[in-house]
C-alpha cells in the first residue's frame, strides 16, 4: 500500500462520516421542524372566518362606550372619596339616611352585577341608572352647606368615667407568664 492509497481511504473514511453525520444532522433537524411544517400546512389549509357583520361591530362599540361611562362615574366617585378637600360633598354621599346616597350605592352595585353578565340591554340599562343616581347624588351634595370648623381650638380631654372624674385606672395588661423551672 502506498502512501497514495492510503490518503485516498483516509479521505474515503472522512467523507462517508461526514456523509453520515451530516445525514444524521439532518434527520434530526427533519424530525424536529415537521410538527412546525405540519402546523403550517393545517394553518393555510384552515377555512378563514368571514368578516363579522355590522351589527355586532356596533354592538361592541355600544358596549364599549357603555363601558367607559361606567369607568367614569366610578373614576369620579373613587377621587371623590380620596380628595381631602371635599369632606362635606363625601359626608353626605356616606350617609345611609340620605335617599341618594342609598340609591348610589344600590345603582353601583347593580351596575357592577350587571357588567359581568352577557346580556347588553340589562347592563345599559344599569349603567343609565348609575347615571342618574350619580347626578341625583352630585346635585344633593352640592345643596348640603358646609360644615364650618369650630370658633374655639380643641383641647386634648383627659378621659373620664361616667361621673365625669378623671379615671385613675390604666388598661390592665395581660400577666407575665411566669418561668417554669425544670427538674
Amino acid at each position: 500500500m502506498t502512501l497514495v492509497d492510503a490518503a485516498r481511504q483516509w479521505i474515503h473514511s472522512l467523507l462517508l462520516a461526514l456523509l453520515w453525520g451530516g445525514g444524521a444532522v439532518v434527520l434530526v433537524g427533519m424530525v424536529s421542524a415537521a410538527p412546525r411544517f405540519l402546523a403550517t400546512g393545517i394553518y393555510v389549509l384552515r377555512p378563514r372566518p368571514s368578516r363579522p357583520s355590522p351589527e355586532s361591530h356596533r354592538a361592541v362599540v355600544r358596549r364599549r362606550v357603555i363601558q367607559r361611562d361606567h369607568d367614569r362615574i366610578k373614576d369620579e366617585y373613587g377621587r371623590l372619596r380620596i380628595d381631602p378637600f371635599r369632606g362635606d360633598e363625601l359626608a353626605v354621599l356616606d350617609d345611609l339616611t340620605v335617599p341618594e346616597a342609598v340609591a348610589l350605592v344600590q345603582a353601583l352595585a347593580a351596575a357592577g352585577d350587571a357588567a359581568e353578565t352577557t346580556d347588553p340591554p340589562t347592563y345599559e340599562k344599569a349603567v343609565l341608572h348609575l347615571a342618574k343616581a350619580w347626578r341625583q347624588a352630585q346635585a344633593r351634595a352640592a345643596k348640603t352647606e358646609p360644615q364650618p370648623l369650630p370658633d374655639r381650638p380643641l383641647e386634648p380631654r383627659a378621659r373620664t368615667t361616667e361621673a365625669g372624674v378623671p379615671s385613675n385606672r390604666r388598661r390592665p395588661r395581660p400577666p407575665i407568664p411566669k418561668e417554669q423551672t425544670c427538674r
